[in-house]
C-alpha cells in the first residue's frame, strides 16, 4: 500500500486566512461558489403578448453568468490537467525529454495496463 503522504499534493486544504487564498485575474478566489454572481435582484422583462415566455436578460446578468461559466470551465480544465499529470507519474518513462500529450498519455496507459495484465496472466501460479 502506498504512503498516504504521496497523495498530499493532490488533496486540497483550504486556507484559513483570507490573505492566503490565491485569486484569479478577476479577483475571485478559486474556491468561490460565485453566489455573488447570481441573478437575484434582477428581473427579466416578459413580453405582454406571450404569457409564460421569458424576456431579455440584463447585460450585467449575462456578463456575470459568462464569468461564472468561464471560472467553472477553467477549474474543470485545471482538475483534468492535474489528473493527467498524476497519471503520467505512474507510467514508465522512456527517456523522453518532453511531456507526453494527453492522447499519448492515454495510449501509454492503455498499453502499460495491457502489458501488466499479460505479465500477471503469464506468471506461474504458486499454489
Amino acid at each position: 500500500m502506498e504512503n498516504p503522504e504521496h497523495y498530499s499534493a493532490y488533496l486540497y486544504f483550504p486556507a484559513t486566512t483570507p490573505d492566503l487564498i490565491p485569486q484569479d485575474c478577476w479577483g475571485a478566489s478559486p474556491n468561490s461558489s460565485y453566489d455573488s454572481l447570481s441573478d437575484e435582484g434582477f428581473q427579466s422583462v416578459t413580453s405582454p403578448g406571450k404569457p409564460g415566455s421569458r424576456g431579455k436578460v440584463a447585460p450585467q446578468v449575462l456578463r456575470r453568468r459568462r464569468l461564472a461559466a468561464n471560472a467553472r470551465e477553467r477549474r474543470r480544465m485545471q482538475n483534468l490537467n492535474q489528473a493527467f499529470d498524476r497519471l503520467r507519474t505512474f507510467l514508465p518513462q522512456l527517456g523522453q525529454d518532453r511531456q507526453l500529450s494527453k492522447f499519448e498519455t492515454l495510449q501509454m496507459a492503455q498499453t502499460y495496463i495491457a502489458a501488466l495484465y499479460d505479465l500477471l496472466d503469464q506468471a506461474p501460479s504458486s499454489r
